[in-house]
């Protein structure tokens, strides 16, 4: 299987390169940008075509040149009239417009033979061309299928490139019935990033509510202390009035279960007080305020402590650089570079005669001079000699150009008029070319 093509100066193409699929390859474009011309050069490598129009205008050669995927190289060169292969680096001259041996076996493009004299394409199909067989009478075409062994062969590519087509088309269905359910998938995960945002805002709140949740609960608990203690104190009073319809005079008694009685009425008397106390002021306390994001705070604490420590730095360093004297002063050193800059360059040019020294120091002594009348007359013969060869040259390159336009002009003529106005024989392009340069006028009648 071909694996890759390359022009070179073939027609319109100066250097092309085309890299072939394993598959199909299609070669699309606008009118007469060149892509006929890749089937032209697979014909022409496969059956050295004779002529020179596939050269490109202005050049003196052109090549194809063919990779298989087997590591095989195959190249047509063509330069003037000289045609030559050259397959995997072993080069072949004078064909003759024959081919070699080994490419028909390395390429498999050559036509199909049947019988004789018949020969089948069944490799190129040309733009002009119709399709294959139909334009042929019917004979030939029986001829063909009856002595071609690849019918089958043809038939089973014909079923193969239907199943191919219906496989892809199963294949584009399904992409495209995933590429829906993927874009569903999208448009219904499309709310996701805002989602996530509403629900950072809705785990901060929580966050803060539970602080709060937090501090109600202190509250509450504080609360039940204060009515705990509240309801110690009503139980004091109700025992305090108890106490006072008591009568006053009575029979003394041990007082110490009274002085403890007296200290924990006391005790708690205090605590009682100091229990209003805190409901009071407690009173007047407003709702506590939300917390508010600390991370500016934090970096500008971070931001403080970085300046106070480079503070501390400064600080240290004017205190190290007051302990030392003032700077000498600074003298004009515009002489000292300009003497540094006189010093490298004479370095420099020590160093080059020191070489031109050590060269000359091997040099022989210079020969004597010569009469140099013959010098001067012979220079003045190669001047002229010279100047006669490039005005040569030049006419040269103009007669060739001249020849190369007519020859195209020639080969054209040729082509658009394939057989003879005169005689009505078949005129070959070659044929003329090279009757013309002999001097018998491009083509004798009735040959």
């Amino acid at each position: 299987m071909l694996k890759r093509i390359t022009l070179h100066n073939f027609m319109s193409h100066s250097h092309t390169v085309i890299d072939l699929s394993a598959g199909l390859t299609v070669l699309t474009g606008p009118n007469n940008c060149g892509k006929s011309a890749f089937v032209t050069a697979l014909q022409i490598l496969a059956e050295n075509t004779s002529g020179d129009f596939m050269v490109r205008h202005g050049e003196k050669e052109c090549r194809v040149i063919v990779e298989t995927d087997d590591e095989h190289t195959i190249e047509w060169k063509r330069k003037k009239k000289t045609v030559s292969y050259c397959v995997d680096g072993e080069d072949f001259h004078r064909l003759r417009n024959d081919v070699p041996d080994k490419l028909r076996s390395l390429l498999r493009l050559s036509k199909v033979k049947s019988g004789d004299s018949d020969q089948f394409d069944v490799h190129f199909g040309e733009q002009k061309s119709p399709i294959f067989l139909l334009n042929d009478r019917g004979s030939r075409a029986a001829r063909f299928f009856a002595s071609s062994s690849d019918a089958s062969v043809l038939i089973e590519m014909q079923k193969l490139h239907r199943s191919k087509v219906k496989s892809a088309q199963q294949e584009f269905q399904r992409l495209q019935t995933e590429s829906k359910q993927i874009n569903a998938i999208l448009e219904a995960l499309a709310p996701v990033p805002t989602l996530e945002s509403k629900l950072e805002a809705l785990e901060t709140t929580y966050e803060s509510l539970q602080s709060e949740n937090q501090q109600i609960q202190r509250l509450e608990a504080l609360i039940q202390d204060l009515e705990a203690s509240s309801q110690t104190v009503t139980n004091l009073r109700k025992t305090v009035t108890a106490l006072n319809e008591l009568p006053v005079e009575l029979t003394q008694k041990n007082e110490k279960p009274l002085e403890s009685l007296i200290r924990r009425s006391v005790a708690v008397k205090q605590q009682v007080e100091l229990t209003h106390l805190n409901v009071s002021v407690m009173a007047t306390l407003n709702e506590p305020p939300e917390l508010e994001e600390v991370t500016v705070l934090d970096s500008l604490i971070y931001d403080i402590e970085v300046q106070q420590q480079r503070s501390d730095r400064d600080n240290l360093t004017v205190e190290c650089l007051k302990a030392l004297s003032d700077p000498p002063q600074l003298v004009e050193s515009g002489r000292l570079q300009t003497t540094i800059e006189n010093l490298i360059l004479a370095e420099e040019r020590v160093r080059v005669d020191q070489i031109e020294f050590m060269i000359l120091e091997k040099c022989s002594s210079p020969p004597e001079l010569a009469d140099l009348d013959k010098i001067e007359q012979f220079y003045r013969q190669w001047e002229e000699a010279s100047s006669q060869f490039d005005s040569r040259q030049q006419n040269y390159h103009v007669c060739e150009k001249e020849y190369e336009l007519i020859r195209a002009e020639m080969v054209n003529w040729v082509k658009e008029n394939p057989t003879c106005p005169t005689c009505g024989a078949e005129m070959d392009p070659e044929q003329f070319i090279q009757s013309a340069e002999v001097g018998l006028k491009g083509h004798t009648h009735g040959t």
